[in-house]
């Protein structure tokens, strides 16, 4: 396979995946279709990762899971429940451009490219902002830059864990593990199990798990996989591609109704994430 496809997979599945979370979130509570997808993840790759071995990178990759899968990820269902995917995926993907910045926490010199991306990173999101004609999307953008910040982190944290050593497969499985048992305890505590779902069928679980096994498994493992093949830049690239596919496939599936300004915030954030990983 040529390289840089294995990054546009991700691209392609973190495209889908919030359109139909979206669709899923009307019947199951935020935290329960999380603690779901994250656990049907965990059970998919727990025989291959026992098999491998635990090995170095573990803790970086639990705490990642923690941080990025269970906060960061519940915060991005909440945006996309507010305000669709086509509006939250955009708001989100600025974790691209959150970490170039906050290089300067290590004593990286910024380039002013970056700053020139934060402006135009600044404009899509008012435009996104202005773009709905329904209920105020104000709640929903703060939920997604919120979810974007804390990626921010579990980014960091991964790349940690890779330098490591670990194996990717492995690492993968202990980010979606650590993230199932978070959000376990989390349903447990605030007792949402109550609120499951009466009459779910086993075609909806079964179209569930195939969304989730995607996103998690296949989406993660094949990001890291990306990185380990072209580099950092050039797998951020590919699936800051992802936020323009997942307006797109939203107005072609029929499942939401981006307008043109939606559309042009999202094409001037995705160009913004650009610029800042090709300066």
């Amino acid at each position: 396979m040529f390289s840089p496809a294995v990054a546009l997979i991700p691209a392609v599945i973190w495209a889908f995946s919030p359109i139909y979370y979206r669709v899923f979130m009307r019947r199951f509570d935020f935290l329960l279709l999380n603690l779901l997808r994250t656990s049907m993840a965990s059970l998919a790759l727990l025989v291959p990762a026992v098999i491998i071995g635990f090995g170095s990178g573990v803790p970086y990759a639990l705490l990642s899971g923690a941080i990025t899968l269970a906060c960061g990820d519940t915060l991005y269902l909440l945006s996309v429940r507010e305000t669709g995917a086509s509006v939250a995926a955009p708001v989100v993907y600025t974790y691209v451009l959150f970490v170039q910045l906050t290089a300067t926490a290590v004593g990286e010199v910024v380039p002013v490219a970056n700053y020139v991306s934060a402006a135009m990173v600044i404009a899509g999101v008012f435009l996104l902002s202005r773009g709905g004609k329904g209920r105020p999307r104000t709640k929903g953008i703060a939920l997604g830059l919120a979810a974007g910040l804390v990626w921010t982190a579990g980014q960091d944290l991964i790349q940690l864990a890779t330098n490591a050593g670990g194996n990717i497969l492995v690492l993968t499985f202990c980010r979606n593990g650590a993230a199932a048992v978070a959000l376990g305890c989390a349903v447990l505590v605030t007792r949402r199990a109550r609120l499951w779902p009466v009459r779910i069928t086993s075609r909806e679980m079964g179209f569930l798990a195939f969304i989730a096994l995607t996103d998690l498994a296949v989406g993660s493992f094949l990001y890291v996989y990306s990185v380990s093949l072209v580099g950092i830049a050039l797998t951020v690239i590919l699936t800051s591609l992802s936020p323009f596919l997942t307006q797109l496939f939203s107005k072609l599936l029929g499942k939401e109704s981006p307008t043109t300004t939606d559309f042009a915030g999202g094409a001037v954030i995705v160009a913004a994430l650009i610029l800042a990983v090709v300066h």
